[in-house]
């Protein structure tokens, strides 16, 4: 039987997505390229090991266990490449970060040029996607992750509890955003009633949905440009100049903290301690905006 490792890592995205299309974009090729390895693969294996159905590519049970191997294989594999990656400590070489878009837009790339101009030779890439990526598998070296229960085969550290508050322009008329209208508010917000719920919690009930997107950098923009008020977190909201609190305390329940996490053989890499050193002392003396204390928009710092 003639098969490489090759092979397999297609049939892995395969049955981690459920779609030609999505595997395909997860390797970065084409949907016609996953669907002819695929294909070549259950031909030298003689067996078939997808059904396919309408809910996607369901595995069968040859494929199942097929994929228990395959995935086993590949944690060895990734961990043989951490075990040679954690002697290295040079500061050249990538560094992936994975983390929200909001985060990064509104506070990490303020800053990180500071940690870059200290080691210029370091290559840094950010991956922002809504779908978690698994440091276990290698698909990035650290993840800046707001969540209240990190993964137990991560390690890292809690940075900061993080606040959020309403947020409405700058310029918005005072009356019309009063507290005492509060019921007649616009709401920019998710899509998904799961993650408004989980935005709103029990202080703004009421709230009228008026206007929908997926990301909060889009609800960032939309209030920005006076089309309602957003439920934002502190640290990204207090530092736009665009806009001010509609409500003026800030919400601090403990629904999400700020991490820093990595899988343990990569903290042994010298340019992800210091990188994770850096983020670190950057947000802890920053506690006051992550935690909403500091309302007032201030100069950048430098």
């Amino acid at each position: 039987m003639d098969t490489n490792w090759d092979d397999h890592r297609y049939f892995l995205a395969i049955a981690r997505e459920r779609s030609l299309t999505a595997a395909g974009k997860a390797l970065g090729v084409s949907q016609p390229t996953v669907s002819r390895r695929l294909e070549t693969l259950e031909s030298k294996l003689k067996v078939r090991l997808f059904d396919r159905t309408r809910q996607g590519y369901e595995l069968t049970a040859v494929g199942m266990d097929l994929f228990e191997t395959v995935q086993q294989v590949e944690e060895d594999l990734t961990q043989i490449d951490r075990k040679i990656y954690g002697k290295d400590q040079d500061l050249t070489g990538g560094l992936r970060i994975t983390c929200t878009e909001i985060f990064l837009n509104g506070y990490l790339a303020s800053f990180v040029w500071r940690f870059l101009a200290q080691h210029p030779a370091i290559e840094f890439s950010v991956l922002c996607t809504r779908s978690p990526l698994s440091l276990s598998r290698g698909d990035a070296d650290l993840a800046l992750r707001f969540t209240q229960r990190p993964l137990e085969t991560l390690a890292g550290r809690r940075l900061a509890s993080v606040a959020h508050g309403v947020y409405v322009a700058r310029g918005a008329a005072g009356d019309r955003f009063s507290a005492a209208k509060r019921a007649e508010w616009d709401w920019i917000a998710m899509p998904d009633d799961m993650d408004n719920r989980l935005l709103f919690g029990p202080d703004f009930p009421e709230g009228r949905i008026k206007h929908q997107v997926d990301s909060m950098a889009a609800m960032q923009s939309m209030a920005r440009d006076g089309l309602g008020v957003a439920m934002l977190p502190c640290y990204v909201a207090d530092r736009d100049p665009s806009l001010r609190r509609a409500a003026p305390n800030p919400l601090r329940d403990g629904k999400l903290d700020l991490w820093i996490l990595y899988h343990p053989d990569v903290r042994r890499v010298y340019r992800v301690r210091l990188f994770a050193d850096f983020i670190t002392d950057l947000i802890r003396s920053d506690l006051d905006l992550f935690e909403g204390r500091q309302p007032a928009v201030g100069p950048e710092r430098g």
